[in-house]
């Protein structure tokens, strides 16, 4: 009987639908994730592991299950992976590309709303008592119409983000590895200082990898307007929060909204989160029941095809374990 290891509480139509397989399924059951000596611990029978960002899957935790022949992400970055690992073991690494691109794209716009319109701190002044007479040179905040989005990274998510702009009538201008064959309306920039130069709102849509770490630092914050704001909804390292906190005490952008931090969680006496100028979000771009739902189903899809011996609907990793892995085809 294959045995599956899920690592955090899911939906129990995903656990039932993997059990009807026959298989056994074992899921984590502790308040936090796993460890890595918890995982490395958890894995040894393991023939698929239905795993979240919040696990790091070395080369160590594969070892720990020569039986595992296929990892499943729940999301679409895998960074979490040591995917090289997986293909030096033939083990079929996957994950839940583009159901989640529409609500990230909402909540990356919600964020450039909420700070635009100061729907982030506004409301807490009023509660705190503070609604004075009125002030015709109080309390403004930024249009968003015709104003110009940068996008940073234009994939499926970065696409939506331009599509929601539209809609807002702004001028959305974006910067990519390549240039798209579908720009919906927007225009491709060549260069990362260009772009950061000429937009009034930067949103971070692009991967993690070794050369986007700390892609936003000291020295990207000073090329933006003192009138920019921030939003990050990809992953957390893409942004240097040393830097942005002294960008953000210095006026040198005036806001900044982060889905995704360096720790995540992050600490509750980060700098950070002392400033009325940056809003911060607990990791939840893909949180609404719908999108997770179908997520855990394209996982449930991707672990039931490995350990049956068939390629994965969703793997990122197929063409690099052809000839070495542990699937039949």
């Amino acid at each position: 009987m294959p045995k599956i290891l899920v690592t955090r509480r899911t939906f129990s139509e995903a656990v039932h639908a993997l059990e009807k397989s026959g298989a056994e399924v074992v899921v984590w059951d502790g308040e936090d994730a796993p460890s890595h000596q918890d995982l490395i611990t958890s894995i040894r029978d393991v023939d698929g592991l239905y795993a979240h960002i919040t696990n790091q899957v070395t080369g160590e935790v594969m070892d720990g299950a020569p039986d595992l022949k296929v990892i499943s992400e729940f999301g679409v970055g895998y960074d979490n992976i040591d995917v090289e690992a997986a293909n030096e073991r033939g083990i079929a690494v996957c994950n839940t590309p583009g159901i989640l691109s529409e609500s990230t794209a909402d909540e990356a716009f919600a964020l450039l709303a909420s700070m635009a319109r100061r729907t982030h701190d506004l409301p807490a002044m009023v509660k705190r008592g503070e609604w004075g007479d009125f002030d015709p040179l109080g309390l403004l905040a930024s249009d968003i119409h015709h104003k110009t989005l940068g996008i940073i990274g234009m994939g499926s998510i970065g696409s939506e983000m331009a599509k929601r702009a539209a809609g807002f009538n702004m001028n959305v201008l974006y910067h990519n590895r390549n240039r798209r064959d579908q720009e919906f309306g927007a225009t491709y920039v060549g260069s990362l200082e260009e772009i950061l130069e000429r937009s009034d709102f930067i949103s971070l849509h692009n991967p993690l990898t070794p050369e986007t770490k700390n892609l936003m630092s000291t020295e990207q914050f000073k090329l933006m307007k003192n009138s920019a704001i921030l939003i990050n909804t990809t992953r957390g390292p893409v942004v240097d929060q040393d830097a942005l906190y002294e960008a953000l005490v210095a006026g040198e952008i005036a806001g900044a909204a982060l889905d995704v931090t360096v720790p995540e969680p992050i600490p509750a006496d980060h700098p950070l989160l002392t400033l009325d100028n940056c809003l911060i979000m607990p990791h939840v771009a893909s949180a609404t029941h719908e999108t997770r739902m179908k997520m855990a189903k394209m996982c449930v899809e991707n672990v039931l095809a490995g350990i049956n011996g068939d390629w994965p609907p969703y793997c990122v990793n197929q063409s690099d374990i052809a000839a070495n892995a542990r699937l039949k085809k």
